[in-house]
């Protein structure tokens, strides 16, 4: 009885002992990366002036809509900055007028007046007595080229919008100043003396729209550039990953000024929305 006993109360320890013991613990990370665009350059103007220096980033656009609607997160918009520098571009400001160029003088060519880029009374005397033949001709320099850059980590698009402010005269309007935009993968600018390197880390982000305006008067609120691409193409800095977005305005359209356009000045505003559609 005494062994049977300590067997049976060996087989309740054997019983106890074999039931394991659990705990549980759950977990649950959880990462959203939302649709990302950066667009940079110089910062904003107030009456002509500068309001501070580029480069600056002044939109910071998440995804969070349906086309153009999406947040930005800094309160102001992008001054574009001159082609190759990142020197701001100054807001229109009243000049007596643009410079003419001599084309084509058999003797003394080249002129130009206005190397200020305002064409006034200081000029008197800046011309030479120049000979002609049948092909010497005046024309302006009318163009002006502009830029901002861009870094995504998604396709985007850009919409455009012109609206003629000044005009003065009837020789001009929005369709008289012929339009083009380009990008640049990759490169340097001057920034006051120093070479700004950007988009090391970028590719072309493609362009997927067949047409675009060719004049400020197709500018009217829609899509001007579709990208197939992010901009970031590897690991790198916001300027690593930027490409630089180029835009061409010439006066007298593709084939440039010419006197039987006569006189007038017009001034225009162009804002370029960019956005994840």
């Amino acid at each position: 009885m005494k062994l049977r006993k300590l067997m049976l109360a060996g087989g309740a320890v054997a019983a106890l002992t074999g039931v394991p013991a659990q705990a549980a613990v759950v977990d649950n990370p959880q990462f959203r990366v939302l649709g990302l665009v950066i667009v940079w350059g110089a910062d904003g103007f107030s009456n002509g002036t500068p309001a501070g220096g580029s480069p600056v980033v002044s939109d910071f656009v998440i995804d969070t809509a349906t086309g153009a609607g999406d947040t930005d997160l800094i309160d102001g918009d992008v001054h574009t900055v001159v082609t190759g520098f990142l020197t701001p571009t100054a807001d229109a400001v009243a000049s007596n007028g643009t410079p003419f160029n001599v084309t084509n003088a058999v003797t003394n060519g080249g002129l130009t007046g206005g190397s200020d880029g305002i064409l006034d009374a200081a000029d008197a005397d800046t011309f030479a007595a120049f000979q002609i033949d049948q092909t010497t001709d005046v024309e302006l320099d009318n163009v002006m080229n502009s830029s901002f850059f861009v870094a995504s980590n998604t396709t985007f698009a850009i919409n455009a919008t012109a609206t003629e402010t000044t005009p003065t005269g009837d020789a001009f309007d929005l369709d008289d100043i012929a339009w083009e935009m380009s990008v640049q993968p990759s490169g340097s600018v001057d920034n006051g003396g120093t070479a700004f390197a950007f988009g090391s880390a970028a590719q072309d982000p493609v362009n997927t729209l067949a047409t675009v305006p060719t004049d400020l008067s197709g500018l009217t609120g829609g899509a001007v550039y579709q990208s197939t691409l992010r901009t970031a193409a590897g690991v790198g800095s916001i300027a690593e990953q930027s490409v630089r977005f180029d835009v061409t305005y010439t006066l007298g359209g593709a084939d440039g000024y010419d006197l039987s356009q006569g006189t007038g000045q017009i001034e225009a505003d162009v804002v370029y929305t960019v956005f994840v559609p």
